[in-house]
């Protein structure tokens, strides 16, 4: 089982090696003393102590005759009741000794293989590119790293316990019934009834492969549920304006309904399983005292058997719901490895090179790129020199947000290559090449940590004083000065404390203080109001000296001061030059100059 689905989780158990062949120890004695103690004290303890003087006399243990026969274990003797008196507690001691140190020992490892399975997921999230994060949601990505992730803790904790104690208590138990068969004439005959115990497998893999359908649906379910919840909390204020809270209501009620409809089907299978293994067993049982009574077993050899025979038919019933929660196991791991087994298609190249500091100097050399079947960019070929500012413009859809996304490496185009300073993006290494790159994007992303930390991500290691000159520049200084905490005050979630201008001025900040050659601006003020434009195009303006700028522009009030502008159509460049030249030869950029205009006035 370990070497086909989990084989990928198996390196995870390394570390905790020791841990486990402990708890392995520790399970070995808790089986046998579960198993085998408690048949013992019913079948042969107690009629010593209790029976005749002919019983008392009798050997506790023989061997089997084709053995020789010879006694292998008696009671003390003048000790007998003592030694009844304490085995049941000697032999509870030891079995709530093994069960405590087997049981955690394999929870201390599982952990341990739980944290290192989450913390690499999330590594690895770090590395995919982005689109990936298109094809799924946030709330299915939460649901793949914190809930399936538990699902690696369900194997490799729980049910590796049972795995390891359930198998041992009933080989222990069906070697005490083989052991007093074998001591008893007929006693092969009370053995055939033991075949029942691969029907009662039969049986449980059966429900296990419906119980597997049914918890991939439940995962599946639970996502479009999680999709659906995060979705409506992350946009409170568009439900209320647009008057949608039934329509999300009657959207989570749906989802809802239908996550309750499969579980329902899953506890019908699941709970299902134990009475018909118990069924089964009670079939074998009754079958083995009817054999032992036709072929003179003594009433304490049928007592003892019958409880050996419920201690090995119990760790089936065990087995049964092992296998129904690695069945619902399965289909969480499978979303796990979705992500685990993704290929990293933005990488450093193994002979990839460190690149310092650069001037600035960006060639494309026929570049095309597509989302899948989509063309965005095609043919792209153009030189950028370091220092200049380029303004991208041109309708939605054109191409313009995805050229900027190949410069810092997002995505790599299908063809073609880009450079910095002549060297191909991707014979450098991803960190050093966006270490040259600040980006200030229409929707700055703050995270919920003090306005302080939020600007020193430009450069960790700046001092607190230069963490302050760059808000000075960014024209941030006064109002974050005004918070209850300055430069300590929090931001809350995604920046939510604070306004669009100050949350965008703190994204000035932090570009300011990484103060790379390159500088992408991405719509940067399309998302303010006019006035609030205006104030943070000083800062903006204060940036771009001396940096190459590629600004991403829709107002064209952010792009009249640029040195050269390139216009985008259906993934080309139809025009390339000053923001004088391309308006006299360009219809579609003057089309769109000329209706921002109509519009402003």
């Amino acid at each position: 089982m370990f070497r086909g689905r989990y084989k990928l989780y198996l390196p995870y158990l390394k570390g905790s090696r020791t841990l486990l062949l402990l708890s392995l120890l520790a399970a070995i004695v808790f089986a046998a003393a579960n198993a085998f103690g408690l048949p013992f004290l019913v079948g042969k303890v107690l009629p010593a102590v209790f029976g005749d003087a002919a019983t008392r006399a009798a050997p506790l243990l023989s061997w089997p005759k084709w053995l020789g026969g010879q006694p292998a274990f008696s009671l003390p003797e003048g000790y007998e009741m003592a030694f009844a008196v304490a085995f049941l507690p000697a032999v509870m001691l030891i079995r709530g000794l093994g069960e405590f140190f087997s049981t955690y020992l394999l929870n201390l490892a599982g952990l341990r293989v739980i944290e290192a399975v989450r913390r690499d997921v999330f590594a690895k999230l770090q590395q995919l590119h982005l689109g990936f994060f298109g094809k799924l949601s946030i709330g299915d990505l939460l649901s793949r790293l914190i809930a399936d992730a538990n699902s690696v803790r369900l194997v490799l904790v729980d049910v590796s316990n049972d795995l390891i104690v359930q198998p041992l208590s009933m080989v222990f138990a069906l070697a005490y019934v083989v052991f007093i068969c074998f001591s008893h004439e007929s006693g092969y005959w009370f053995l055939a009834c033991l075949l029942v115990v691969p029907a009662a497998v039969l049986l449980v893999r059966s429900v296990a492969v419906r119980i597997q359908t049914r918890m991939r649906q439940g995962m599946e379910s639970a996502s479009d549920l999680n999709s659906i919840a995060v979705e409506n909390l992350q946009s409170a204020r568009e439900v209320r304006a647009y008057g949608l809270q039934e329509r999300e209501a009657k959207r989570f009620n749906q989802a809802s309904q239908e996550g309750l409809r499969i579980q329902g089907k899953l506890v019908r299978y699941e709970k299902a399983l134990s009475p018909l293994v118990e069924i089964t067993a009670a079939v074998g049982i009754s079958a083995a005292i009817a054999v032992g009574a036709m072929n003179g077993f003594s009433m304490s050899e049928l007592i003892s058997l019958i409880v050996a025979f419920y201690f090995a038919y119990g760790p089936i019933k065990r087995l049964g719901n092992v296998s129904s929660r690695l069945s619902m196991a399965a289909p969480g791991l499978v979303r796990l490895e979705e992500i685990i087994l993704a290929k990293v298609e933005v990488d450093d190249a193994p002979d990839a090179r460190p690149l310092g500091r650069v001037h600035g100097d960006l060639e494309m050399r026929g570049v095309s790129f597509s989302y899948g079947a989509d063309p965005v960019l095609a043919d792209v070929t153009l030189k950028i020199p370091a220092g200049q500012s380029v303004a991208l413009v041109g309708p939605s859809g054109a191409g313009k947000s995805t050229f900027v996304n190949l410069v810092p490496r997002f995505f790599d185009p299908q063809q073609g290559a880009i450079l910095i300073d002549g060297y191909d993006l991707r014979q450098v290494r991803q960190a050093d090449l966006r270490t040259n790159i600040a980006l200030v994007s229409q929707e700055p992303v703050l995270f919920n940590e003090s306005i302080l930390e939020n600007i020193r991500l430009g450069r960790p290691a700046a001092t607190d004083a230069e963490v302050r000159e760059a808000a000075r520049l960014a024209g941030a200084f006064e109002f974050i000065e005004a918070q209850p905490e300055g430069f300590l005050t929090k931001v809350g979630e995604r920046g939510g404390r604070l306004s669009g201008g100050q949350r965008q001025r703190v994204s000035i900040a932090r570009a300011f203080l990484k103060d790379a050659p390159i500088l992408i601006l991405d719509e940067a003020t399309s998302a303010l109001d006019t006035d609030t434009e205006r104030s943070i195009q000083q800062s903006l303006a204060l940036l771009m000296k001396g940096r190459t700028t590629l600004i991403v522009a829709h107002r064209f009030s952010t792009i009249r001061d640029v040195h050269r502008v390139l216009v985008f159509d259906d993934g080309r460049i139809v025009a390339d030059g000053t923001r004088e030249a391309v308006y006299a030869s360009s219809e579609l950029f003057r089309r769109l100059w000329d209706n921002q205009a109509k519009n402003l006035a």
